[in-house]
């Protein structure tokens, strides 16, 4: 009896084959689980890399083996170069399978800014213009809100940075969406907010005394007063008038359906109170002086004057003192004449 010895030798090159990769994107700073589809993988041990010219490998960790499936994460640094890289398949005898080309890297999808931010219902035709990053392979923009079905736009224009169309909101239920974009990979990043408003307006008729005041409706600016600002949804709206050199005057204002809603502002002027100039007192230095030697000169000054007036005694010469010192001169003449 024959025997018949059947002997496997492990998978090389020359047999193994790559069919497929999903996803064949990945985006830096990011960790992506891919699946690689084809024909005779050693199934003991095979390693998964990326490799691209000027650039270190990316080795990936392989969590599932079969000789058709391999099951691998890739932790994507943020510093790696965008684009094209070859997907290399290495069994354990080191055959190598390539897939040129076949796995691309990119910027991570962010969203920054979407104008507008509101739309009314049953318009066909809101333009929007959306800002981010990433945008390279965006396939469709849309609204989400878990209570309806997804409002998809009309994509004009797509860049890495920009996306611009418009979404038709025609019976599109008033509430808050989430803006949503989708790129070739399936990849979905959503994060802005976008209210999709009545359709139900009415007008504001806005005048001021003094005119030319600035005018603000809801933070926007709407020119110089008189003005009329139209297109205003239903409800309650913010007026704000300002001009220079007078109060600012504001008011929250009705808004009806199909009605124009009128104001009329009374600014008060600022009034200016009169600058006071302070007056400078001058101060008194006291000066000091030398006491007095004169103890009892100083005990008088000390002595408060009695209340009591003092009479003033006044000398006069009596005529009989006269008559007594004629007399007296007359005889020492007599006396001198007799003498000689």
């Amino acid at each position: 009896m024959a025997l018949l010895l059947v002997m496997a030798f492990p998978a090389s090159a020359e047999s193994s084959s790559i069919s497929s990769i999903s996803p064949s994107v990945a985006y830096l700073g990011t960790s992506t689980t891919v699946t690689i589809t084809g024909s005779d993988f050693n199934t003991s041990s095979v390693k998964v890399k990326l490799i691209r010219d000027d650039e270190s490998n990316i080795t990936a960790s392989v969590s599932s083996l079969s000789s058709t499936t391999i099951v691998c994460k890739f932790s994507i640094s943020s510093s790696k170069e965008t684009g094209s890289w070859d997907l290399v398949v290495v069994n354990e005898d080191d055959s190598e399978v390539v897939k040129v080309d076949g796995f691309s890297l990119r910027n991570a999808i962010t969203l920054s800014s979407i104008s507008p931010v509101t739309g009314q219902t049953d318009n066909e035709s809101v333009e929007f213009t959306l800002t981010g990053t990433g945008f390279s392979d965006v396939e469709s923009v849309y609204l989400y809100n878990s209570d309806y079905d997804n409002v998809t736009a009309s994509v004009d224009d797509v860049d890495s940075t920009e996306v611009t169309g418009y979404f038709d909101l025609d019976d599109i239920d008033e509430d808050t969406y989430k803006v949503c974009v989708l790129d070739s990979a399936g990849t979905r990043k959503c994060g802005l907010s976008f209210e999709v408003t009545t359709d139900q307006l009415g007008t504001i008729d806005i005048s001021s005394s003094p005119s030319s005041a600035a005018v603000y409706v809801d933070g926007t600016y709407y020119g110089t007063s008189p003005c009329t600002v139209d297109e205003l949804t239903e409800g309650s709206h913010k007026v704000l008038i300002e001009k220079t050199g007078y109060t600012d005057w504001g008011k929250f204002v009705k808004v009806t359906s199909g009605g124009t809603t009128t104001v009329d502002a009374d600014l008060v002027a600022i009034t200016t109170a009169p600058t006071t100039v302070p007056t400078t007192v001058p101060t008194t230095v006291p000066t000091t002086q030398k006491a007095p030697q004169n103890t009892g000169a100083m005990q008088q000054q000390q002595t408060p004057p009695s209340s009591t007036p003092v009479p003033t005694t006044t000398t006069q010469e009596s005529p009989l003192e006269g008559a007594f010192v004629v007399a007296a001169i007359g005889i020492g003449i007599l006396a001198l004449h007799r003498k000689y």
